[in-house]
Order: C-alpha cells, then sequence, then structure tokens
C-alpha cells in the first residue's frame, strides 16, 4: 500500500510540477534525449503525458481502477528507463530509470492477480457484459 501511494505521489510531483508551476526541464542538458523531448513538446504530446499522469496518479493514490492505472503507467514508465538507462544513461537517470521500472514492477506484481488473466495461452471470447461465473440465476431452475 505504501509503495503505491510512493508511486501515485511520484506521479502526481511529475504532472502537477508541469500543469499548476509550469515547471519545464532544461531539455537541452538532458544528452541525446534533449532533441526527442523538445519534439514531443513541439507537437503536445508531452503535456498530454504530464496530464495523464496527474490522472493516474490520482487513480492510483484513490485506489480506483488501479490495475488499468497501473497498465497505463507501464508504458511510461517504460519509456522513461530506455531513455534514461540506453539513450542517455548519466548517474541521476540511471537511478530514475531503474525507479521508474522497480516501482512500476513491484506495483504491477502485487496487483498481480488482476492480470492473471491476460497470461491464457488459448483465451476464448470473453465480452465484459458475459458473466464472469457460469452460475444459476436467482430463482431460476437449475
Amino acid at each position: 500500500m505504501w509503495l503505491r501511494f510512493y508511486y501515485a505521489i511520484h506521479f502526481l510531483k511529475s504532472g502537477i510540477n508541469y500543469a499548476v508551476f509550469g515547471v519545464i526541464p532544461d531539455f537541452s542538458k538532458a544528452g541525446a534525449v534533449g532533441p526527442y523531448l523538445v519534439e514531443m513538446n513541439n507537437i503536445g504530446f508531452y503535456p498530454f503525458i504530464k496530464y495523464l499522469e496527474i490522472v493516474l496518479g490520482s487513480m492510483l493514490l484513490f485506489n480506483i481502477l488501479t490495475p488499468v492505472a497501473l497498465a497505463v503507467m507501464a508504458g511510461i514508465a517504460f519509456q522513461i528507463a530506455y531513455l534514461n538507462l540506453f539513450v542517455s544513461p548519466h548517474p541521476r537517470q540511471l537511478f530514475t530509470g531503474t525507479q521508474e521500472l522497480l516501482l512500476c514492477g513491484l506495483l504491477i506484481l502485487a496487483y498481480g492477480k488482476h492480470f492473471r488473466s491476460l497470461f491464457v495461452v488459448k483465451a476464448a471470447p470473453s465480452f465484459p457484459w458475459t458473466p464472469v461465473f457460469n452460475t444459476p440465476r436467482q430463482g431460476s431452475k437449475p
């Protein structure tokens, strides 16, 4: 539970720093990642991610659709880790990339029961409105 709070606050801080206080990192100091981040900002994807971080952080903090939030956060965490560990591996970024993967990975593992059905080898179609268990309805004859 504390790990969920920590990761939620981590995402909220990142998003709120941008959305409320207008904090934009100096992309020129980001090494090889700098031009990529500048273009993300130019096309509006960087602001979108920052606002998404606020939504996802809030979902995680208040335990609303937590597995869905973690699934989306995994994509963000993977990109941050890839950029920080392989594209621009500076000492601070090495910590940040590792932290993102570790926190998100541990939380996905903690909520693993909710992801278990994703790993069915031969899955049959199952629409969201179909009952989970094939039990007779109350009042009906078996």
